[in-house]
């Protein structure tokens, strides 16, 4: 690079360069390392966000050992590094928590692991309470991509008349299958007391012929009145 004012244009290569990228994790495999790799960045804007991964991602993070005062209620509630702002005000006044100006695009905050254990506690509880039918319906718009309300809405009125239509078909298809398992099921019962009928001993067969000849009501009558 030439020293003449305002000469920035390169003449040669650098003197030396790097043969691969940067790996934070390379040669440091704390755990704070593995922790920050894995940590998702929300509550600030995009070019904010960028910041701090740039950070992470060259060794330059540095995490807070206690919580910091936030600039808007004075509280010490910030518990992100490089945060001016806590979570619950910025999310209040839809501003980055980190640069403070109010942006359309805010990266939303991850949850933690206890909202998160709370959230699928109550996932489960509410599939607990549906029906068998209405459960696998939930699976299958699961799998299609159609469970958030943003994706819901959307969703074109082709694509959620298509999906109707796929719902139907399947519910009947469900209704035809609990049909036929239901005829399966009486069968078996009819053959397993037919089985049981034809394995009785006959001696036991005997045995209740008499009994029932000697509860008729002839013998009864011949009984009370001193005949037999």
């Amino acid at each position: 690079m030439s020293s003449q004012r305002g000469n920035t244009k390169k003449s040669k290569p650098p003197k030396h360069a790097n043969r691969e990228a940067f790996k934070n994790n390379k040669h440091d495999t704390s755990k704070l390392t593995q922790t920050l790799n894995a940590m998702t960045i929300g509550g600030v804007c995009d070019r904010c966000k960028d910041t701090i991964q740039w950070k992470i991602k060259y060794k330059k993070y540095k995490p807070l050992t206690q919580p910091k005062k936030c600039t808007k209620c004075s509280e010490r509630r910030v518990k992100h590094a490089y945060h001016i702002i806590c979570a619950p005000c910025a999310q209040d006044a839809g501003v980055c928590a980190k640069c403070g100006t109010a942006k359309d695009s805010i990266n939303p905050y991850a949850p933690t692991p206890m909202e998160q254990a709370a959230e699928e506690s109550r996932l489960e509880a509410e599939l607990k309470a549906l029906s068998e039918r209405r459960r696998r319906a939930f699976f299958r718009m699961q799998d299609k991509g159609f469970t958030g309300d943003d994706n819901a809405e959307e969703m074109s009125e082709k694509e959620a008349k298509n999906f109707a239509d796929e719902e139907k078909e399947e519910e009947e298809k469900e209704d035809e299958e609990e049909e036929e398992q239901d005829v399966h099921e009486a069968k078996n019962v009819e053959n397993k007391v037919e089985e049981i009928e034809d394995e009785r001993p006959s001696d036991l067969l005997v045995d209740e012929e008499q009994k029932n000849i000697c509860n008729s009501s002839d013998i009864k009558d011949g009984l009370e009145s001193g005949i037999v």
